[in-house]
């Protein structure tokens, strides 16, 4: 699997400057390229290729002759980016969604720069080609080879450097056959099938009056003053805290999830279209659910242990013993009239998920033993016959 490792690097004034010139180098010929593009396409009617795109770049060395200062497959790796961005343009089109023409770039929308093979190498320092060594804080060693390097300034003007590394994964041994069912929510971030409920912390809620105000004051200021750019960097480096906030959440969460289980039974989420309810969506986004099922799917996977997605079709409106109770959002307890169970809606939710997912993987065993072993399929079946307390 393909992994990624960031570090946290600190240039020196001389380096910045020469780290700044190679993004507005990349930054104009990313433009520049997109231009012959478009204007290729116009004159001739015809898409030009990855290798059509490497020969232009002769010609614009010849023009310009400041692009000797950067390393040449920094440039070509430009060309890939513009190709991939009409790849992603056109397949949008034919799945009908807002295709998003590929668009100029201007200063604040061009932060990084990738070196594909060559041109750095990673010691105790990072010695970059036409740039020198730069210090790194390396807190942690890589495992794997290393197929390529990005540089990227932060909108807090903090630079990193991010390591995509082709890793082997060495799976654990499974210490247990504990399964457990995940209901991702608002009211709570999860609920399980345990009756634990983990709290939602809306890190995005808790910072919004503050956000607020300083983007009122951002809007009045004077465009391009100093006092304007000081506000953008205080309103960026929020926006930044943020973000960590609610990834040290989820990785936190994950972590703990992969460790203790082997089978962990989620709901099939169809998140971008719940985002299209104008009165959820920020909600959505603030709790972070695609991040930490990516988060949570790779982390067992290193495990040696199985996430199971689910249909959630009406398993809020299940009991655990089969009978249909249709409840609206408002209520927010499970009242069962055939088995008499009375428990939180999100825990009953989790616990139909898990029986739905056990039930499943275990059918499915029967034919395919595609992701593990089969006797550890069957020691957790049998918590389906275990009665509710």
């Amino acid at each position: 699997m393909l992994k990624t490792y960031q570090y946290r690097i600190y240039p020196t004034k001389e380096q910045r400057n020469k780290l700044e010139l190679n993004l507005e180098l990349a930054r104009f010929a990313y433009n520049n390229q997109l231009a012959l593009i478009i204007s290729t396409y116009k004159e001739k009617g015809k898409n030009l290729t990855t290798f059509e795109l490497n020969n232009s770049l002769i010609f614009l060395k010849k023009e310009y002759p400041v692009f000797k200062n950067m390393h040449s497959q920094v440039i070509q790796e430009i060309n890939k980016r513009i190709v991939n961005s009409f790849r992603q343009f056109f397949n949008r089109i034919k799945r009908r969604e807002k295709p998003g023409f590929p668009r100029f770039k201007n200063k604040n929308r061009y932060r990084s720069i990738t070196y594909p093979q060559s041109g750095f190498s990673l010691n105790n320092n990072l010695y970059i080609s036409k740039i020198g060594n730069i210090s790194i804080i390396k807190h942690r060693n890589i495992e794997g080879k290393i197929k390529t390097m990005t540089i990227k300034k932060s909108s807090t003007n903090k630079w990193h450097v991010y390591f995509s590394v082709e890793h082997e994964i060495k799976k654990m041994p499974i210490q247990n056959n504990k399964s457990i069912g995940l209901d991702l929510g608002l009211h709570h971030f999860y609920a399980d099938s345990e009756g634990n409920t983990i709290d939602n912390p809306r890190w995005f809620r808790r910072s919004e009056i503050k956000l607020a105000s300083l983007q009122r004051n951002y809007s009045r200021k004077k465009k391009g003053s100093m006092n304007r750019k000081k506000l953008r960097l205080k309103i960026a480096r929020l926006h930044e805290k943020i973000s960590n906030q609610r990834k040290d959440f989820l990785h936190k969460q994950s972590r703990k999830l992969a460790s203790s289980y082997s089978f962990i039974a989620v709901e099939k989420l169809l998140i971008k279209n719940m985002q299209q309810n104008r009165y959820l969506s920020k909600s959505i986004n603030d709790a972070g659910w695609y991040t930490f099922q990516q988060m949570l799917a790779y982390k067992v996977e290193e495990t040696g242990g199985k996430l199971f997605e689910i249909d959630a079709k009406g398993t809020s409106q299940s009991c655990i013993c089969g009978n249909k109770v249709e409840k609206s959002l408002n209520i927010r307890i499970h009242k069962c009239n055939r088995c008499g169970v009375k428990i939180d809606r999100d825990v009953m939710s989790a616990m139909v998920i898990k029986q739905i997912a056990l039930k499943s993987a275990t059918a499915g065993s029967a034919g395919s033993n595609a992701w593990g072993d089969e006797r550890m399929l069957s020691s957790m079946s049998q918590e389906l016959l275990l009665p509710i307390i």
